[in-house]
């Protein structure tokens, strides 16, 4: 009979192949001692290393001076000159109280010069109008053998409230050494072309040139307006280089026209504003008023209404012709007024 093999392996066989894998299988290698020591060494090494850098970064460091601007570890040695001088500009009075030159000022953060010029100001609005000015457009300092400087720092309103007034200070960039005395101050925009007024802080000086000035009148135009006659009495003549807070153009003034107007008719008399038929005749052109207060009608029998009519013209006119158009027809009347 033949001999039966098994394909099944028998538990002795299974025995004998595990032993000799496990036999078979290489040992496993053991890290050296002496590896783990120089790690160490060399991680203790850069420690010392990296703490000897961080000391000499941060003494390095701590002894760097940096300028990030104007130092203000004591205070600036502070010049002062005494001014006290007041001229008119845009209907406001401008005052230089007085004015100080310093490399810098504590309470002055932008500073683009060497030095600085403050020009301390009391600003008074004797007026009912609300002014509006624009220091860094109409204020210079004037300095010898420079463009006029513009300002780097204002401390004032935009304009005081009218019939008040305010103190602050306009500061200027100057080279260093700059002397107070031989500089002025500029008021008005070049920019627009306004007639310019200049304060300067010493020598020859005359406020009035910049002054409103009035001239009294006494005259009286009768004017007909469709056969009945109105009585514009002219009071005055004012001459302005500004007129409600508009400063005039440089050449030019503003002359204002002051009436007191009788109706002593029996109806109501309706010739127009002043605009329609008041005109100030400038080398044989008429010229129309920029404002007028005068009303459309003057009632029957009314007395002493007052208005003003206002006029541009050259300035230092010493005669005004004035002329009322007749409006319905063709022609005018002249009447000259010496100022």
């Amino acid at each position: 009979m033949p001999k039966e093999t098994s394909i099944i392996p028998s538990t002795q066989d299974t025995d004998q192949k595990t032993v000799i894998s496990n036999t078979a299988r290489p040992a496993q290698s053991h890290k050296s001692p002496k590896l783990g020591i120089w790690i160490a060494c060399l991680f203790a090494l850069g420690l010392v290393i990296l703490g000897s850098v961080s000391y000499i970064t941060w003494n390095w460091l701590k002894n760097l001076q940096i300028p990030l601007g104007v130092a203000n570890t004591q205070d600036p040695s502070i010049t002062t000159f005494n001014v006290q001088r007041t001229a008119t500009y845009a209907d406001l009075n401008f005052t230089v109280l007085n004015t100080q030159y310093a490399t810098t000022f504590p309470d002055d953060l932008i500073q683009s010069g060497p030095a600085v010029v403050r020009v301390n100001m009391r600003v008074t609005n004797k007026t009912t109008n609300q002014v509006s000015i624009i220091y860094y457009d109409i204020a210079r300092l004037l300095a010898h053998k420079t463009n006029p400087i513009a300002p780097t720092n204002v401390h004032l309103s935009t304009g005081p409230r009218p019939g008040a007034s305010e103190t602050g200070w306009i500061d200027f960039p100057v080279a260093k050494g700059t002397q107070l005395a031989a500089l002025k101050v500029q008021l008005g925009s070049i920019t627009l072309g306004e007639t310019l007024v200049t304060i300067p802080f010493s020598g020859s000086f005359n406020p009035k040139s910049y002054a409103n000035k009035s001239s009294p009148q006494s005259l009286t135009f009768s004017y007909d307006f469709q056969g009945n006659i109105l009585d514009y009495h002219l009071t005055s003549v004012d001459i302005r280089y500004s007129y409600q807070g508009t400063q005039g153009k440089a050449g030019d003034q503003y002359y204002v026209l002051n009436f007191s107007v009788d109706n002593n008719n029996g109806v109501n008399i309706s010739p127009g504003y002043g605009y329609d038929y008041i005109r100030l005749v400038v080398n044989g052109y008429n010229r129309p008023p920029i404002d007028n207060t005068l009303p459309n009608t003057f009632k029957a029998g009314s007395q002493h209404v007052g208005g003003r009519v206002v006029f541009v013209a050259p300035k230092g006119l010493t005669t005004l012709n004035i002329a009322f158009l007749l409006q319905y027809v063709a022609g005018q009347d002249n009447f000259n007024v010496n100022l």
